[in-house]
């Protein structure tokens, strides 16, 4: 590793010209300086590229794509492809970070010695109220089926492809699923897997902002069940290369429908396959020791009182904090 190596920060962005301050001035106040900041205009409508433009005539790091609308995923692809840097972090345009991210986790990969580097992370209401994850945990190292296995349960840090700092170089054979929802599951595993090492860093550095504009009742999207389809892929390639974490992917098919059935309308044509699904499968849960408390009471409620499981999903999702 360089002495001072550059890191680059993709930012995809679509129609947030309303948050796009916060997040930039939390970017522009890091203080590490060695930084290539890319921000990927997504098409907006918008006063999103105005700001960003006027943004980079005020610091030469910064870099603005424009393309059409093609969503998260293209966003991302075509900032690696113009990224120089020898590390990169993914920020979604309407979310902030700590001044320290970028130095801290530098920093930890530097003395640990590790591949790649994730943070935990709190989130913002837009009450005011800041929620932490990392309910006190302490720094960690993980071997490569140590973290896939942390990841999985959330032990640490999560499947989001932000948070984290990855060697550029990951990214020669690894693209975001174009067209796809849920991209990190289809996608973060296979850059922590290309890892030999992965360092945990507690600190709270990441702010996922909740906006009042996105604390509404909307219709259900198809697209939704490619959470499941990715998260198959996922727990397919993590069982042919460690078996041994097999009732840690199976917990994890199992959620991946909990989420989709919580959200899914009562009278969705595919509702009752996922319900058959969780029957038939039931020993994923009620079976396995990795199973929490919580997956066996959702268990039960999905299976015995489906309507019920659902309701108790939307009531929750839609209290402002």
């Amino acid at each position: 590793m360089t002495t001072n190596p550059k890191v680059s920060i993709i930012v995809p962005v679509y129609n947030c010209a309303k948050y796009l301050k916060s997040c930039a001035t939390s970017i522009l106040s890091q203080t590490y300086q060695n930084l290539e900041i890319i921000f990927v205009n997504d098409g907006s409508t918008d006063d999103s590229l105005e700001l960003l433009q006027s943004y980079a005539k005020s610091d030469s790091r910064i870099k603005v794509i424009s393309q059409k609308n093609q969503g998260l995923s293209a966003a991302r692809n075509i900032g690696l492809k113009n990224s120089t840097g020898d590390y990169v972090t993914f920020i979604d345009g309407d979310d902030q970070i700590e001044s320290e991210m970028i130095s801290s986790m530098l920093s930890t990969l530097i003395e640990t010695k590790t591949d790649v580097v994730a943070c935990s992370f709190k989130e913002l209401y837009p009450s005011g109220k800041l929620i932490g994850f990392s309910h006190g945990q302490k720094p960690q190292i993980f071997d490569t089926k140590d973290a896939l296995k942390a990841m999985l349960k959330e032990q640490g840090f999560m499947l989001s492809a932000t948070m984290k700092l990855f060697p550029l170089n990951y990214f020669k054979d690894i693209k975001f699923p174009v067209g796809k929802l849920h991209e990190d599951v289809g996608t973060t595993y296979k850059l922590i897997m290309k890892a030999s090492s992965v360092a945990y860093l507690p600190d709270e550095l990441y702010i996922y902002c909740h906006h009042q504009d996105s604390i509404i009742l909307g219709t259900f999207d198809d697209r939704k069940f490619d959470l499941i389809t990715e998260t198959d892929e996922m727990c397919d390639a993590i069982d042919k290369e460690y078996p041994e974490l097999e009732n840690i992917t199976n917990e994890r098919r199992m959620r991946a429908r909990f989420s989709i059935l919580r959200q899914i309308p009562t009278d969705h044509p595919r509702r009752q396959e996922i319900i058959s699904y969780l029957k038939s499968h039931q020993s994923f849960i009620t079976s396995n020791k990795e199973a929490s408390l919580k997956d066996k009471i959702a268990l039960k409620l999905a299976i015995h009182a489906p309507r019920l499981f659902s309701l108790s999903y939307r009531i929750t999702k839609h209290i402002n904090v």
